[in-house]
């Protein structure tokens, strides 16, 4: 019979599997190189900032409001459905089960708040000099009160509390103790990572005889598998992810049937009408256009900016390549059935509308912001065609295949 920590390992080298096999799509030849050439945009950026810096802003606040949410990391269980019902016998060994599961879920997230602690040494260093030695502490504090949350977390789902309370008291708890370090140096900050600890060893001695809560961790550990499967669906295709639909009535004026509606307008329009009533494709793309103008009124630099609006270009027609298979392949095709070059012809005025209506918006924006450079947003126009005309290739030459 397996332990629980032979369980758990087995679960996670099949995780570090799946998520292997799916970096190869994300992180391909084309992607990698827009990520290198945005980490040079933003160091850049960052520097010509650094030299200019906005004064009567209070920086501490931010950075350790910031540094509170990084802080909170999510537990991973990586639990199954079917565990609610063939581990019930077990429960007593899910102890050493959770125990790995606080550890994986403290070093899979730590990288993430490294990087933060990188990004805000230069601006301490600049700004606030006289308090690296604050900084140090903080650095230290950012490394133990994650791991805390993690165990408090664990014995707060125990009892039965709801999700966002657990959240409330963590943010609360950071926020001081990193505010306090960062702009008075005292080390009553300490209490942050005291109360933590406290309220854990509370919980859990009343926990006693509280029994394994499987139906919340499991629906946790499930919408943590469907977050990451959402994000891998930009890339590519993920099996077994389905995605619901919201009406959006709002939306409904840019949803008329087309006339005349025959077999060259019913791609394009299924194509629209999936993505504008998607649950996920549609707000992630306003997530990515809202960030992606943020960043380019931060910098205000044209070059930088230039080509983080051809990098948000590129990112959303590649993540709208989901589109493709789940209309090419879905009913339609059999109650309507019309020819495969009608399907990549829709997909492509698709991407054609999307491209525009979106270069469109970032154009205005950086017109508003660099007006003597407005040729500038040739370029997102021209990063959006080209990879149109690349996804469209890699289709019909898809296509070709399955015909064989």
């Amino acid at each position: 019979m397996k332990t629980a920590r032979q369980l758990f390992r087995e679960r996670l080298n099949a995780q570090r599997k799946e998520k292997n096999y799916y970096n190869k799509f994300i992180f391909n030849g084309h992607f990698s190189v827009f990520l290198v050439i945005l980490l040079g945009a933003f160091i850049l950026g960052y520097g010509q900032w650094l030299k200019h810096v906005p004064e009567g802003i209070n920086y501490t606040l931010w950075i350790a409001i910031v540094l509170s949410i990084t802080s909170i990391f999510p537990l991973k269980t990586l639990l199954e459905d079917a565990d609610r019902l063939f581990l019930l016998p077990f429960e007593r060994q899910m102890k050493a089960y959770m125990r790995d599961s606080i550890i994986f879920s403290y070093l899979s997230r730590l990288p993430l708040q490294i990087l933060m602690l990188i990004v805000f040494y230069p601006f301490i260093h600049t700004v606030y000099p006289e308090r690296m030695a604050a900084y140090i502490v903080t650095v230290i504090l950012a490394f133990i009160l994650p791991l805390a949350g993690l165990c408090l977390k664990w014995e707060w789902y125990r009892f039965r509390l709801e999700h966002w309370s657990v959240q409330l008291v963590l943010f609360i708890f950071n926020l001081g103790g990193y505010y306090v370090m960062l702009s008075a140096f005292d080390f009553s900050a300490v209490i942050a990572v005291v109360g933590v600890i406290i309220l854990c060893l509370l919980l859990n001695r009343l926990n006693v005889n509280q029994l394994f809560p499987w139906e919340s961790m499991i629906k946790r550990a499930h919408q943590h598998r469907m977050n990451y499967y959402k994000f891998v669906n930009m890339f590519t295709d993920v099996k077994g992810l389905q995605e619901q639909a919201v009406r959006r009535r709002y939306l409904d004026f840019m949803l008329k049937t087309p006339k005349p509606f025959d077999a060259t307008q019913l791609y394009p329009f299924l194509f629209k009408r999936n993505f504008l009533r998607g649950k996920d494709a549609l707000n992630m793309t306003l997530r990515l256009v809202v960030i992606c103008i943020l960043i380019m009124v931060w910098f205000n630099h044209p070059w930088i900016n230039a080509v983080i609006g051809s990098l948000a270009m590129y990112i959303i027609v590649l993540q709208m390549s989901q589109f493709y298979t789940q209309e090419a392949y879905s009913l339609w095709p059999q109650v309507w059935p019309v020819s495969e070059l009608y399907v990549i012809e829709g997909y492509r005025k698709f991407l054609q509308h999307t491209v525009l209506i979106i270069g469109l918006i970032f154009s205005i924006v950086y017109v508003l912001l660099h007006v003597t450079q407005f040729y500038f947003v040739i370029f997102f126009f021209i990063v959006g065609y080209l990879t149109i005309r690349s996804t469209i290739k890699k289709l019909k030459y898809q296509e070709s295949l399955l015909k064989d």
